[in-house]
């Protein structure tokens, strides 16, 4: 069974506006440093987890997003701080215990259409897919998944008005396309998810009869069909001018 993640309405300009700032807007360390554009950026998603129950799949739903600033982010890689994702999980824990780290979020940068195109640019990269086992069995070892969303951005070059739309093909349930004025931009969703089995070598005693079982833990991705990304107020948003005045 598919999972879904849903976003809610006031998570999405936060994830939009930190990738578009991250792809627009000039970069310093420094008054005189050298001043870096169309930078990736990386974020955590926050709220709550909800297991398959009664027919209904898992459901991952974000409340909050909020971006790692320690990150370091180039034009084709953001390298964030395991050390600084767990200080701000635990800082959740102690003051909105209410809420859980859900996800992860981070932008690919492109020049234009054509690269994205010929790069797939809205799907995960290589290295995507095996950094988020990695954070998974980090950060949150038992949790039993995450979402974690890519947002490719890019200039176009006059103010598009295409409404947005589902992505094609057997990626339909996992994404959308978005036009924003001068921009464009494709959101996909992943999960990674955790399981456990029990180790064939493990004795039957008393200990394993009590329930004291070792089990072996992996972290794999999960994508396209199987996930069910819902950004409820997306189309409505970006589709009708009145909810925007």
């Amino acid at each position: 069974m598919r999972t879904q993640v849903i976003i809610e309405d006031h998570v999405l300009p936060q994830l939009l506006t930190s990738a578009i700032e991250a792809y627009e807007v000039s970069h310093k360390a420094h008054e005189r440093g050298r001043s870096n554009k169309s930078l990736e950026t990386f974020g955590l998603l926050w709220g709550y987890a909800l297991p398959v129950r009664k027919g209904l799949p898992a459901r991952l739903v974000a409340v909050v997003a909020t971006v790692e600033t320690s990150a370091l982010r180039h034009t084709h890689w953001v390298r964030p701080d395991f050390e600084s994702i767990a200080m701000k999980r635990d800082f959740f824990g102690e003051y909105w215990p209410q809420l859980e780290l859900i996800g992860t979020f981070h932008s690919h940068p492109y020049e234009d259409i054509t690269e994205v195109n010929d790069n797939k640019g809205w799907r995960a990269s290589d290295a995507d897919m095996e950094f988020w086992p990695a954070l998974h069995e980090f950060v949150c070892p038992d949790m039993d998944e995450l979402a974690h969303l890519v947002i490719a951005i890019t200039a176009l070059s006059r103010k598009g008005t295409a409404e947005p739309v589902r992505l094609a093909g057997s990626e339909y349930t996992s994404g959308y396309v978005i036009t924003a004025e001068k921009r464009k931009l494709w959101i996909k969703g992943y999960t990674s998810s955790l399981y456990e089995e029990i180790d064939e070598d493990t004795p039957v005693d008393d200990d394993f009869m009590a329930g004291n079982i070792e089990t072996k833990r992996s972290y794999d991705v999960w994508q396209d069909e199987d996930v069910l990304l819902e950004i409820p107020s997306l189309e409505a948003r970006f589709r009708h001018e009145l909810l925007r005045k």
